[in-house]
């Protein structure tokens, strides 16, 4: 007798952790992978100062968990990421998504300025950061990110076939590509 309610215990406590897995909610932060051209290319066009526009873009963009955004001096975009209180995520989500892997970060704030320059006409700066301070953060500007690649930004947003072959498989994920972006403009702590 003592066996069999041994052995249903163990049932139990398996059944248990597997059904509590099961239940933990997917994040709904996309990463680079998850990212459709087609959709991106829809906001092309876009201009600072159409706010619902630049939002739209931002949501659609790898870690879409957007805090806030502020339009500088109608040239410059700054954008913190981090968990807002109506977010479809968690903050063990966010982190997962933003610090598990080394190479996120950099990875994700080089595209989505690329994909910034190209879709919204008149950005000439981007910075991207946390919304804590102790986090990584990085100011690109168009004209010097434009010089470090193959074609201009309207090359990309004419051909967006481009954007995937050279910008994505050619300078994201390039460790050496985008080490020597990130020379030109270092990530700070």
């Amino acid at each position: 007798m003592k066996k069999w309610m041994y052995i249903l215990l163990l049932l139990t406590v398996v059944l248990s952790a597997c059904s509590s897995q099961a239940t933990e909610k997917k994040s709904d932060i996309k990463g680079i992978e998850d990212i459709s051209l087609k959709q991106l290319s829809k906001h092309k066009n876009t201009y600072l100062g159409d706010n619902s526009a630049v939002h739209k873009i931002l949501l659609d963009l790898p870690g879409g968990a957007i805090r806030e955004f502020e339009i500088i001096d109608g040239k410059a975009l700054d954008v913190t990421y981090g968990i807002k209180e109506d977010a479809n995520y968690t903050e063990e989500q966010f982190d997962a998504y933003w610090f598990d892997q080394k190479d996120t970060i950099e990875k994700a704030y080089l595209y989505n300025a690329l994909a910034l320059f190209i879709l919204v006409d008149n950005v000439e700066q981007v910075t991207l950061k946390m919304s804590s301070k102790e986090e990584p953060s990085v100011t690109f500007k168009k004209q010097k990110l434009e010089n470090l690649l193959p074609h201009t930004f309207k090359d990309y947003k004419i051909y967006p076939a481009l954007l995937e072959k050279d910008l994505v498989d050619g300078v994201v994920n390039s460790k050496e590509k985008r080490q020597a972006v990130y020379k030109l403009f270092p990530i700070k702590k």
